[in-house]
Order: structure tokens, then C-alpha cells, then sequence
């Protein structure tokens, strides 16, 4: 092993590769890790940290493609900006419980993330933290955080689901950008505003927002608008449906009061709910007609 390291201060400067070697054990007296000190290294294939590491500096393991498996030390509070960014064969990663926060584009293209442990302790995820993390599907984010950074879970191919944390209170641009098998997301009870587009490109049919929200990035009318793409009317379709379905009224109405649904097509989502034999949300939707459209006789297939 090649180390350049200040005993003094415990930090290891540099790492230079050896021939052949593909785990490093880091040595005992470190504590922090200096920014690109093993940028690029594609040899290493396992990296063990010793106990009292307690930083990690940017860009430390960025683009090492055949890191497989890495073990962060319990007492390490800092990772900063791109320390594992484009480790490709990355697999899994438990974050240690002194993180607060994980910076930008701290895992930024680690292509074959399956699985990322969070402590309860977490407050912040940073813009671009998991962008293009393609192999993510499942994520839970622990309650203490509140902040999601722009494109922080972008393209997340797989992603299927997200439940957001009730400290969440603004939703910024793109945060879940492209992640096309995303279907269902519950945003929480305080929320104040879903900037535009936060979900754009997703595939999103079911949504459950616990009240109306406080502010809506680009006005009224553009709830849907930060879920999906516009010229993507089919899934008000399959909003409005699925509330039907659930007898949800609370949040049909909301969705409803924000204009989105075309007055032409009211009609058919009340004699749907008819058919579902869902009688609370008929009342929704008639009411909502006779509110916002006028009252017109037609004769329903009751």
C-alpha cells in the first residue's frame, strides 16, 4: 500500500495504486480522508475504515468503477461533496448514524445501487445526491429530514414508490425527474409548496396529499403539472380515478379546486363514479359541477 499521509494532523492525502491490490484497509491513526485521495483508483474493489475516521473530502472515491464494497466507519459525521460519484459497481451503503446531512452529487451515478440504509438522524439530502442511481427501487427517507435538493433522486429509473417524511416541507425542481416507474407518492401533511416540475417524466397514478397545499410553485392550476409532464393528460385521468376508487374525497376535492380537469370531461368521471357505485365522490363531482360549470340536465345511467 502507498499512502501519502500527515501523521500530525491524521489525514490521508493520497492513495497511489499498487499492482495487484484491490482491498485497502486504511490505516488506524487516520481521521480524515483529504478530497480526491483515491479519485479514479478502478483497482480497488473493497475499502475497510478504521474507527475514528470522522470526514471524508470531495470527490475522495469519485469514479472508482469497481468499488464493490465499502463499510463507513460509526463515527464519521461528514461526507462531502462527490465522495462516491460514479462508483458503478457500488451496491449497497449504510449510512452512518452521525451524518446529518448528504451532500451534492455524493452518490451521483452509482449505477448499480440496489439498497441505501439511512439514519433516524438524517436531515438533508442535497441536489443531485442520487442522481442516476438506475438501480435504486426502494427508499425510505427518515423523518427528521426535511430538505430534498434539486434532482436528488433524478432518474432513479426504478423507483417505484416514495413516502416523504412529514418535516418535508418544499418539494424543489426535478427531485424526481425521469424516474419512470415511479407510481405512488404520499407527500406530507405540512407540505408548503411543490416547486415546478418536481416529478416530471414519472409515471405517477396514485398521489395522496393530506391538505390543500399552502403554495403551488407556478400558480394555480399546475398541481399536475409538477407530477407529470403536460402534454400528458391521461394521468389526470388516472388520478381522478383512483380517487374515485378510494372514495377519497378530501383529496378529490382538492385536486378538483385546482382547475385542472377540462369541464367537457366532468361528466364522464360522474357517471364513472356511478358505475363504481361510489356515491361520496359522485357528490364531489356534482357539486363541483354545479359550482364551476352551472347545472345541465343529462340523463345518468343510474
Amino acid at each position: 500500500m502507498a499512502f501519502i499521509i500527515d501523521t500530525k494532523h491524521g489525514i490521508l492525502n493520497r492513495y497511489f495504486p499498487q499492482s495487484g491490490e484491490t482491498e485497502i484497509t486504511i490505516p488506524e491513526h487516520v481521521r480524515m480522508i483529504d478530497k480526491h485521495a483515491f479519485a479514479g483508483c478502478d483497482n480497488l474493489y473493497a475499502v475497510r475504515f478504521p474507527e475514528g475516521v470522522t470526514n471524508i473530502g470531495a470527490g475522495a472515491f469519485k469514479n472508482c468503477k469497481n468499488l464493490l464494497f465499502v463499510k463507513l466507519p460509526e463515527t464519521l459525521s461528514r461526507m462531502s461533496v462527490e465522495v462516491f460519484s460514479g462508483c458503478e459497481s457500488l451496491g449497497e451503503i449504510i449510512i452512518p448514524p452521525n451524518i446529518t446531512v448528504i451532500h451534492d452529487s455524493c452518490f451521483m451515478n452509482c449505477k448499480n445501487l440496489r439498497n441505501v440504509t439511512f439514519p433516524e438522524t438524517l436531515q438533508e439530502i442535497k441536489d443531485r445526491a442520487f442522481k442516476n442511481c438506475i438501480s435504486l427501487k426502494k427508499i425510505k427517507i427518515p423523518e427528521n429530514v426535511s430538505v430534498l435538493g434539486i434532482q436528488s433522486f433524478s432518474h432513479c429509473e426504478k423507483l417505484t414508490s416514495v413516502v416523504l417524511p412529514k418535516k418535508v416541507f418544499s418539494i424543489m425542481q426535478n427531485t424526481f425527474h425521469a424516474c419512470y416507474e415511479l407510481r405512488f407518492v404520499m407527500i406530507p401533511e405540512n407540505i408548503q409548496q411543490i416547486r415546478y416540475p418536481a416529478f416530471p417524466a414519472t409515471t405517477i397514478l396514485h398521489f395522496c396529499i393530506q391538505q390543500q397545499l399552502f403554495s403551488i410553485e407556478a400558480g394555480q392550476g399546475y398541481l399536475v403539472n409538477a407530477f407529470c409532464q403536460p402534454e400528458q393528460p391521461q394521468y389526470t385521468k388516472a388520478i381522478i380515478t383512483a380517487f374515485i376508487n378510494q372514495n377519497d374525497t378530501g383529496n378529490l376535492t382538492n385536486f378538483l379546486e385546482c382547475g385542472f380537469v377540462q369541464d367537457e370531461r366532468i361528466d364522464d368521471f360522474i357517471q364513472y363514479a356511478i358505475e363504481k357505485q361510489k356515491y361520496e365522490s359522485q357528490v364531489v363531482l356534482m357539486n363541483y359541477k354545479h359550482k364551476h360549470i352551472g347545472y345541465q340536465p343529462k340523463n345518468w345511467d343510474l
